[in-house]
């Protein structure tokens, strides 16, 4: 079964839970993921270097992530990855700026998610994956199609609703190759199918 977006309201009492618990790494984890479209991998691939400036202590107003480190980006098909430039909100900056001001001195070249047991290495996708769910239940969030994807879902939901619901528009934005991928992203709901068909025939 295919992992789901959270909804807007699910996404603030997550955030804001986590951010009660003093758990602003995790809190970020799915502040990005949720507000960029990366994949999980791609978060978790970022250094302190990518979201701050090191000469001005700044956070950066986009990130970029290199080919390397996207989904393909090595593999036989590495020629036709791209990397890809998303731009950060103030809501997105203000939490690295919350985060990072929990860390003391700033290695730009230090794994922005590192934890305690990996030795300063990013988190695992699969410790990402166990805290997004017993977050979500936590906060009595049914987590049946929760899953570390579903932050980029989430994106592709509020790109898709901000932009009038432009399929082309949200295919770049995701960096898919085609809109019929995009269009897998996207949930629908029959409840709203068959008010669009009742709206029809009135």
């Amino acid at each position: 079964m295919s992992a789901r977006p959270f909804t807007e309201s699910e996404y603030s009492l997550l955030t804001a839970s986590l951010a009660d618990q003093g758990r602003l790494r995790d809190k970020l984890i799915v502040v990005l993921s949720c507000a960029t479209g990366f994949r999980i991998k791609e978060v978790l691939s970022l250094t302190i270097g990518q979201v701050c400036d090191p000469a001005t202590a700044e956070v950066v107003r986009e990130v970029t992530i290199a080919r390397r480190n996207m989904k393909g980006g090595r593999g036989v098909w590495q020629r036709s990855v791209r990397g890809r430039r998303v731009p950060l909100g103030e809501s997105v900056r203000q939490a690295i700026r919350d985060y990072l001001a929990t860390l003391g001195p700033l290695d730009p070249v230090a794994a922005l998610f590192s934890t305690c047991r990996s030795g300063g290495k990013p988190m695992s996708r699969s410790q990402a994956f166990r805290m997004i769910v017993a977050a979500a239940e936590e906060c009595g969030i049914d987590t049946t199609r929760i899953s570390t994807h579903s932050g980029r879902k989430t994106f592709a939901a509020r790109v898709y609703s901000a932009t009038g619901k432009d399929l082309i528009a949200t295919q770049r934005l995701m960096g898919h190759s085609s809109p019929m991928t995009t269009s897998r992203y996207l949930e629908t709901n029959a409840a709203h199918l068959d008010r669009v068909v009742l709206a029809l025939c009135a």
